[in-house]
């Protein structure tokens, strides 16, 4: 059975062939594959989600053995107690939304139940270390990483972003697929299974005839940014809430948060680089 490590974690997709995991595929025949069994199932969140470039109602449901969640037009897919092993309800193709859907919330949450928290941000790796853009769409995330990227840097994430917080400190995983670059350029093959995280910049749109200002943030801010931030929250019942806001409130004590305002003018971009580069 092919399967396939990503964000440092081994997955299988029983029957499924997934072209946009390529990279991260590995030969594990040990791997035994989950024969869902739901049983009596349980509502555990009901919400609306950007799923397949529409507003989509979302379920999920306790089952006996692990967490069903359902995408409003799509297909259904069962995640195994231990989120190692994600199967698809009905026909095995993948196409269209069941492709969003997989690669989008399930994989996220899949994460979340092994411990692996998924940023909405962009990063890059620029000489003075990694630095993570967190904001809102159209606050000039993707647009400051490959600006960055193009000068001296590397680009890590364009879309959502694996964090662990453990022995070695405050970790990135970047062998994650990112929905929104074609295959053949994803930056997972251009970096280790982790990396060290050095700061977190939240970005804040200037009007256009401001300057960049970039200051420290206070923790209580950083926490706040950080739940704001994180994808899949929504979809977490009330023991993966408890434990993502203790690693948010964790986070915030030990890493570097910063404030970024600029507006988006193409001549703010060299100052926005200085100013990183200080700070760093």
């Amino acid at each position: 059975m092919t399967c396939y490590r990503i964000a440092g974690q081994e997955f299988s997709f029983p029957g499924l062939t997934i072209p946009e995991l390529s990279f991260f595929a590995i030969k594990n025949p040990d791997q035994t594959a989950l024969t869902p069994d739901p049983g009596p199932l349980a509502l555990s969140c009901q919400t609306v989600g950007w799923v397949g470039e529409a507003e989509r109602e979302v379920e999920v449901w306790s089952a006996r053995n692990g967490t069903l969640l359902k995408v409003r037009g799509g297909s259904d897919f069962f995640i195994s107690a231990d989120g190692s092993c994600i199967s698809k309800a009905g026909p095995q193709e993948l196409a269209g939304l069941d492709r969003d859907i997989l690669l989008g919330p399930v994989l996220v949450l899949a994460l979340a139940l092994r411990g692996i928290w998924c940023l909405h941000a962009s990063a890059v790796m620029c000489k003075s270390g990694l630095i993570v853009f967190l904001g809102e769409s159209g606050q000039g995330k993707s647009t400051l990483a490959a600006y960055l990227s193009s000068i001296d840097g590397r680009l890590v994430a364009d879309d959502i972003l694996p964090i662990t917080l453990g022995s070695r400190g405050m970790q990135v995983w970047p062998h994650f697929p990112q929905l929104k670059l074609p295959t053949h350029v994803q930056p997972a093959e251009k970096f280790p299974e982790q990396l060290p995280l050095d700061q977190i910049c939240v970005l804040s749109r200037a009007d256009m005839d401001e300057m960049p200002e970039l200051q420290l943030l206070p923790a209580g801010q950083a926490v706040q940014s950080l739940l704001r931030h994180t994808a899949g929250t929504r979809l977490f019942d009330s023991a993966l809430l408890s434990g993502h806001l203790s690693f948010c409130a964790n986070i915030g004590r030990q890493i570097l948060f910063s404030q970024l305002v600029y507006p988006h003018r193409n001549d703010a971009l060299p100052i926005v680089k200085e100013l990183l580069e200080d700070i760093c």
